[in-house]
């Protein structure tokens, strides 16, 4: 299972348009699930760095990709996200250095 953390900004659109943000959640949610990602956890942050935080989950990194290029395709959010490991994942990881 991979894990990525999403840090989100909203665009001067996005921003314009924050009273809906939690209804384009519920969209953007389903389009997740369609591509066979998960949301596992969603928080707005106003006043942060950035304006929502998310964990994003998905037995192939490709698909989180996939969900990440689409959600920005709408122009209301700016998107990074970090790929995570648990403690036994970066064992693994650390096993091959």
């Amino acid at each position: 299972m991979t894990t990525a953390i999403g840090f989100l900004k909203w665009t001067d659109g996005g921003a314009r348009a924050y009273r809906d943000t939690v209804d384009r959640y519920e969209a953007t949610n389903e389009l997740a699930n369609r591509l066979g990602v998960t949301v596992s956890a969603i928080y707005w942050t106003p006043g942060g760095p950035y304006d929502i935080v998310c964990v994003l989950e998905s037995d192939d990194p490709d698909k989180i990709t996939a969900f990440g290029l689409e959600s920005l395709t709408k122009g209301n959010l700016r998107l990074q996200w970090a790929t995570t490991y648990a403690p036994d994942q970066m064992r693994e990881l650390l096993s091959h250095v």
